[in-house]
C-alpha cells in the first residue's frame, strides 16, 4: 500500500489558473468555525480514496450558438488524486490534528463507474488498527462535468465560457464505538469567461482546456471541503461589475477607498432609473444599456452591503440583480444571473449563521 505524507510536494500548477474575467475582482478575508462537526474530537486521521477513475466520455458538453455537440472525451485519472490532497494538506495545516494523512490507492475492487460503494466493516476495522487512527474520511465517489459554450454576443463580438461543476460522496468511520458513521455529498463549481473577441478562436483560446479546468475544480473542491471541517480563515472571491455609466464608475471609484455607503448611492441613482421611460426607436439602444447598467449597479450594492454586515439587504440586491440580468434576455445576461445565484447562496449561508448566534 502506498501512504502519502503531506511533506511530499505535488506541483498543482493548475492553482495558477484564472477565475472568471468580470470586471473588478478582489477578496475578502472571513474567520470560519467549521461548518460541520463531523471530525470533532479526531485527534488522527487517515483520508481513504475509495473512488473510481471517471470514464472519459462521461460529463462533457459543448454548446455552439445555441446547438448542442457530442463526441468530447477528457483523460481525467488525476481528478481524484488532486482533490484528495488538497483537502489532506488543508487538514493538515489547519493544526486542527495531530496527523492527517492520505492513502491514495483506491480501495475499491469494482469495475463500475456508475456503481458507488462504500468500504465493508471488515475493511475499515482493519484501516483503524494498521493506522492506529481515530477515523476514516473516504472518498466513494467524484463526478467533474462541464459545460463549454460559445455564442455571437448582443455586440456582434465573440464570447465563450466553460463551466465546470463537481460532485462527491464521503464516509465518515471512527475508531470509537460510541460515535455513529454516516456519509454526505459534497459538491462545487467554477466558472470561466473569455470576454469579448473578434473571432470564437480568439474567445476560445482565453479559456483553459477542459481537462485543465476540471482537475483544478477538483482541488478546489477537496480544499474546501477541508475548509468547512476546520477552523481557518479564507480568502472569499468577489467581482464588481463596471459600465460606461457615469454613475457606475463613481460608485467604483468611491468603493475603491472603501466609501461603501457612498458608493451605493451611486449605484442607486442607477437603479432609480431603470430602464428609462421612451419607447421611440431612437431611445432603443440607450434603454438597453441603461437595463444593463441597472442589473450592474444592483450586483454592486449586494457586495457593498455584505461588507457592511446587512446580509438582509445584500441578499435583497442579489435577488433583484438576478431577475435584472435574466430580464436582458442576452446570453450574457443569462451568464451573470448564474454567477449571481451562485453568490446568493453563500450571502444566505451567512445570514443563516448570523441568525443563529
Amino acid at each position: 500500500m502506498k501512504l502519502l505524507k503531506l511533506y511530499i510536494v505535488l506541483c498543482l500548477l493548475l492553482l495558477a489558473l484564472p477565475m472568471a474575467a468580470q470586471d473588478w475582482y478582489f477578496s475578502i478575508d472571513e474567520y470560519r468555525e467549521p461548518e460541520q462537526a463531523t471530525l470533532q474530537g479526531v485527534q488522527r486521521l487517515l483520508v481513504v480514496n475509495n473512488a473510481l477513475v471517471q470514464p472519459e466520455d462521461f460529463g462533457h458538453s459543448t454548446v455552439v450558438d445555441g446547438q448542442h455537440q457530442n463526441g468530447v472525451s477528457v483523460k481525467l485519472d488525476r481528478a481524484l488524486l488532486y482533490a484528495m490532497f488538497s483537502l489532506t494538506r488543508t487538514l493538515d495545516e489547519s493544526g486542527d490534528f495531530i496527523s492527517a494523512e492520505l492513502l491514495d490507492i483506491s480501495q475499491n475492487t469494482s469495475t463500475n463507474f456508475y456503481n458507488r460503494q462504500t468500504l465493508s466493516a471488515q475493511r475499515v476495522r482493519g484501516l483503524l488498527l494498521e493506522y492506529e487512527v481515530d477515523a476514516l474520511l473516504v472518498l466513494n465517489q467524484l463526478i467533474v462535468y462541464d459545460v463549454l459554450e460559445s455564442f455571437i454576443a448582443e455586440e456582434g463580438d465573440q464570447f465563450a465560457y466553460i463551466q465546470a461543476f463537481a460532485q462527491s460522496h464521503w464516509s465518515v468511520y471512527y475508531a470509537d464505538a460510541n460515535k455513529m458513521d454516516y456519509s454526505f455529498t459534497y459538491a462545487d463549481t467554477l466558472v470561466w469567461e473569455s470576454g469579448l473577441t473578434y473571432t470564437r478562436a480568439q474567445a476560445l483560446n482565453k479559456l483553459p482546456s477542459r481537462q485543465e479546468a476540471l482537475l483544478y475544480l477538483a482541488s478546489v473542491l477537496g480544499e474546501d471541503l477541508g475548509r468547512s471541517m476546520v477552523h481557518t480563515w479564507v480568502s472569499v472571491p468577489r467581482y464588481l461589475y463596471a459600465d460606461s455609466h457615469e454613475a457606475v464608475q463613481a460608485g467604483l471609484n468611491a468603493f475603491r477607498y472603501q466609501r461603501w455607503e457612498e458608493a451605493i448611492l451611486y449605484w442607486q441613482s442607477v437603479v432609480n432609473t431603470e430602464g428609462g421611460k421612451s419607447s421611440n426607436r431612437s431611445n432603443r439602444s440607450k434603454r438597453g444599456k441603461d437595463k444593463k447598467a441597472a442589473a450592474v449597479a444592483t450586483a454592486n450594492i449586494a457586495i457593498a452591503y455584505e461588507l457592511l454586515g446587512d446580509y438582509s439587504s445584500a441578499c435583497d440586491y442579489a435577488s433583484e440583480a438576478s431577475r435584472l440580468f435574466g430580464a436582458l434576455k442576452t446570453a450574457w445576461g443569462r451568464q451573470q444571473q448564474v454567477n449571481i445565484r451562485y453568490y446568493l447562496e453563500q450571502l444566505r449561508a451567512k445570514q443563516a449563521k448570523e441568525g443563529a448566534r
